[in-house]
């Protein structure tokens, strides 16, 4: 039953449904593909917003015009001003001292050509910062993050944006800034405190002439594009486990139900059929118009044909012999009728073999019939309280008179076994356990006889040192007509497999069951009769 459970069909439903969990992956995947894209076009952006500003302020010496300062401070001013580059610092102007001069022109200008995420700087070429508009949000403190419980899940379906490490970032500034100056523009990334986020930046030359005089440096985040993720990341996690958990209730419920109907269908297919392969039950069709429904209905037609089939043949043996019985007796009275005339020596030797076989026929419909007979006697007999030990002790002897010189050693209870039932029957039952250990007992070999209560039940069984029984047939010996003797030509009445079938007739009415098993793989047999006591 574990097995049955493990592999069954609410099992495969829920690891099928749980091929769905790739979504969040494969949606995963498309989320960082567009991360990738928005990069892209960021950095394409942002090196546009840069030469536009450079050519807007490219070609106006009154913008730039102003004296040298000394060489010592021109360096100090110029590390200060590469040192706030490389900060997200929202009050860069604040500390730049001496080395902010601004430019209301330019400041101006940029206030109105600036783009509002983004921090733009205009440097001339004696390292003063002429311009300066916006700032950078801290990209450590994003306005929105992941909910806690979707951090985990969101880490083991997202790569790890591949962008620049935080290390010394002014290195990278002082260069980019350096190359400007001297007429080559670019965009550069580097990193921040958060691993998600980095800082892009685009710097272009500003001409006046040939001359260049200064540049100009936008820089942006990449926090909105994080935050653009996440958010799509969290709606598209949400979403996609409250699909998935849907699916999965919806097909746990559908194979509950499928299970249910299949397991009530096996339970009362199960229940219909006894331990001897008898019908003793039927299946209630469904009306419902599903596999399952077809398969009931199919089944309970099949099992309604069985139980008719079976019931036709145990009655077979009871209809065999009443319809014998007349045409037996016309011949037995006309063999009668025969032996009364004067017949020739040789005829009326024919005639003393025909009456011998009529005798034999009517001994086997006898015994035909003696099942039928047991089961009308058993249905019209009322039951009564008896001592079951006295019963078997007392056939237990007669044995020993009927089959001289064959022993048999008895082992009962030292008191009364009270049973309720028929003692005639149960008398019958242990006469056909005991002819049947006979046959098969080797000679000068002894049947053992034994009965004892064991709890609410009595355990009569009967044994006998014969052959070993064939493994396939111990749960059919208890079956009408099957009989394990080969045919003996000249025995009387022959065999029909009908004594066990008796035994387990009378076990049953008496509440009762009755097994065999092999005492030894070498031979012996054990016949065990368990009858429930009141």
């Amino acid at each position: 039953m574990r097995a049955s459970f493990v592999h069954g069909i609410r099992f495969r439903l829920v690891m099928a449904a749980l091929v769905l969990l790739a979504l969040p992956w494969l949606a995963a995947q498309f989320i960082s593909r567009m991360e990738t894209f928005l990069r892209d076009s960021q950095e394409q952006a942002i090196g546009a917003t840069a030469r536009a500003l450079a050519a807007a302020l490219s070609d106006r010496p009154a913008l730039f015009g102003a004296r040298d300062d000394p060489g010592d401070a021109q360096a100090e001013e110029r590390r200060r001003i590469v040192a706030l580059f490389a900060a997200a610092d929202p009050n860069a102007a604040a500390s730049l001292g001496n080395a902010y001069v601004p430019s209301e022109e330019i400041e101006r200008f940029l206030a109105i050509m600036g783009r509002r995420s983004s921090r733009v700087w205009v440097v001339d070429t004696r390292s003063r910062v002429r311009g300066l508009s916006g700032a950078l949000r801290d990209p450590a403190a994003k306005a929105r993050s992941l909910t806690s419980w979707m951090k985990p899940l969101a880490a083991l379906v997202v790569p790890t944006p591949a962008v620049p490490a935080a290390g010394d970032e002014s290195q990278p500034m002082r260069g980019q800034i350096d190359r400007a100056l001297i007429g080559v523009s670019g965009t550069q990334w580097r990193g921040t405190r958060d691993r998600d986020v980095a800082i892009l930046s685009a710097a272009q030359p500003i001409y006046v002439g040939d001359d260049i005089v200064g540049a100009v440096v936008v820089e942006e985040t990449t926090g909105s594009i994080q935050l653009l993720k996440e958010s799509a990341l969290e709606n598209l996690l949400a979403v996609t486990l409250a699909v998935v958990a849907a699916a999965l209730a919806i097909l746990l419920a559908f194979a509950t139900r499928l299970t249910t109907r299949i397991r009530r269908l096996h339970a009362q297919a199960d229940a219909a059929i006894d331990s001897q392969g008898r019908v003793r039950g039927s299946i209630a069709p469904t009306d419902a118009r599903d596999e399952i429904g077809d398969l009931s209905r199919t089944t309970a037609a099949v099992l309604a044909r069985l139980r008719d089939y079976n019931a036709y043949l145990e009655a077979m043996a009871g209809r065999l012999s009443h319809e014998l019985r007349t045409p037996v007796a016309v011949v037995r009275s006309s063999l009668d009728n025969l032996k009364a005339q004067t017949l020739p020596a040789d005829a009326r030797v024919y005639v003393e073999r025909a009456g011998e076989g009529v005798e034999r026929l009517a001994r086997l419909i006898s015994r035909l019939s003696e099942a039928t007979r047991l089961e009308r006697l058993l249905e019209s007999t009322e039951r009564e309280r008896f001592d079951l030990a006295a019963v078997v002790a007392g056939c237990v002897e007669g044995y020993r008179t009927a089959y001289t010189p064959r022993r048999f050693e008895y082992a009962g209870p030292a008191g009364a076994l009270a049973c309720e039932g028929v003692p005639d029957a149960f008398a019958q039952l242990l006469d056909k356990l005991v002819e049947n250990a006979n046959d098969f007992a080797p000679a000068g070999s002894a049947i053992r006889v034994s009965l004892a209560a064991e709890g609410r039940a009595a355990l009569l069984a009967v044994e006998n040192d014969g052959p070993a029984l064939p493994q396939e047939m111990v749960t059919r010996l208890f079956d009408s007509m099957v009989s394990l003797r080969a045919p003996e030509p000249g025995r009387d009445g022959g065999h029909l497999g009908l004594g066990l079938y008796i035994v387990r007739l009378v076990a049953e009415f008496h509440g009762g069951a009755v097994r065999a098993r092999n005492l030894s793989p070498e031979g012996g047999a054990r016949f065990e009769v368990e009858i429930l006591l009141p």
